[in-house]
């Protein structure tokens, strides 16, 4: 028997809606029948080594069979696509089959400009500040050629920062004989906008800040940052990679010069999709020094378009417009209050697992779980999961290196549900948590 996300409102069911609890095992597919317009768009993403039923965008119920585990917790790392996004990109591959690729091109280059309009709209952003990217890493590392560092210049960071971000910002500083500093910490981790205040000054040539980080810890106050940032004149790089597609984004209230993201998590995009925001002001007075990939002297202005790749894949492309579709129907609000509900659910009841810490002290404010099981190794602890066809991630030190340094750890095991993830799924993760904390080794 499910249990309810919040019983005041009812059941969670499969596509985020509340719902009154099912009195029977097939109530809920004579419901999807009966029901042609949901009120939660839903989507016929199936995952498992079992059969699902799920309804499609034109309200249809579908059932399908994929080999991957049962299951999925790992929506923080690569969700799963929805049925009308693989469809968009396999109606794209059909076309360019059919027509060649740039007639097909020409053919969806309407749609596809769409793209810009709609990961606009989800930053709170203007389209002609957008560049379309393969990953968050490409776009970041392309932003990254655009600062110009000297000898005794600093770079500031924040704790929960990336890896690969920390990890190219280190390799820039030391080819210039620059320096990276960690912003101090507030109570939880977060950055301490008093002692950011402190460090501003004239040496200081960028601020790079992961907005959440992928040990499932605390949000960071980048509107705040933002602040300081503008107010002395220091370009601020911000990785939204676990907060668009979950959490609501307005660039132009946080500030940030460039902010990037990829397709592939909260949103559900195809893998090898991203996008990126330049602030216009940034574009306008930065240097380049580095060549694009598209090959242009770096001596012509800058644009949007310097950040992006020469061959963009079309498909992908219409996948990940299939994806910002959906987020727009559904609305970020709803998706935020539907991954809340089910990762707070989770928090609280394997907070009173004994044997099981949570790395978080306080209930999450985004869809990463992340915890240990006393005595036991996270990646032992993935992988009895996986065994009985549960799949969450085991994120090791490198991914955050500072923040899991500063916490002792080695390693987390991380749950990440998102708004399709059901109760019931939730429930199994919990049971199979509590049985792997009591049989050690």
């Amino acid at each position: 028997m499910r249990r309810n996300c919040d019983a005041s409102v009812g059941e969670c069911d499969d596509f985020g809606r509340l719902e009154p609890k099912p009195t029977t095992k097939n109530s809920r597919l004579r419901r999807a029948q009966a029901d042609p317009e949901p009120r939660f768009p839903p989507e016929t993403a199936v995952y498992g080594r079992r059969r699902r039923t799920r309804l499609d965008y034109h309200g249809q119920v579908t059932t399908q069979t994929r080999p991957s585990p049962p299951l999925y917790f790992n929506h923080g790392g690569c969700s799963f696509t929805t049925t009308s996004t693989l469809d968009a990109v396999v109606k794209q591959l059909r076309l360019e089959q059919a027509l060649g690729n740039s007639v097909a091109d020409l053919t969806s280059s309407a749609d596809r400009s769409r793209v810009y309009t709609l990961a606009a709209q989800a930053l709170s952003a203007d389209a002609a500040n957008i560049a379309l990217t393969d990953s968050h890493t490409t776009g970041w590392a392309k932003a990254l050629q655009t600062i110009s560092l000297n000898a005794g210049d600093v770079i500031l960071t924040s704790r929960s920062e990336w890896g690969g971000n920390l990890s190219a910002l280190q390799k820039l500083a030391q080819r210039h004989g620059s320096s990276v500093v960690v912003i101090p910490t507030a109570a939880d981790g977060s950055v301490c906008l008093k002692s950011l205040a402190t460090l501003m000054n004239k040496s200081v040539k960028l601020i790079s800040v992961s907005w959440i980080g992928s040990n499932g810890g605390h949000v960071e106050p980048v509107a705040e940052i933002g602040q300081l940032a503008r107010a002395h004149g220091v370009p601020f790089f911000l990785d939204a990679s676990q907060v668009v597609g979950q959490l609501p984004v307005d660039v132009k209230h946080i500030g940030c010069d460039v902010l990037t993201t990829p397709g592939r998590k909260w949103l559900r995009g195809p893998k090898g999709t991203g996008f990126m925001y330049l602030r216009p002001e940034y574009l306008a007075k930065c240097q380049v020094t580095a060549q694009a990939d598209k090959g242009l002297d770096s001596s012509t202005p800058l644009t949007v378009k310097h950040f992006e790749a020469s061959s963009a894949s079309a498909p992908l492309q219409m996948g990940l417009l299939a994806a910002l579709v959906q987020l727009e129907q559904v609305g970020v609000e709803a998706v935020q209050k539907q991954i809340l509900t089910r990762s707070q659910y989770l928090w609280e009841r394997l907070k009173g697992i004994p044997g099981v810490n949570c790395i978080c002290p306080v209930a999450p404010q985004h869809g990463l779980v992340a915890f240990n099981v006393v005595g036991q190794a996270a990646t032992a602890v993935r992988q009895k999961l996986m065994d009985i066809g549960i799949e969450v991630a085991a994120n090791q030190a490198a991914f955050t290196p500072l923040d899991m340094h500063e916490r002792q750890l080695d390693a987390v095991v991380r749950a990440s549900p998102h708004a399709c993830t059901t109760t019931d799924e939730i429930d199994q993760l919990i049971g199979a948590v509590r049985l792997i904390s009591q049989r050690r080794g």
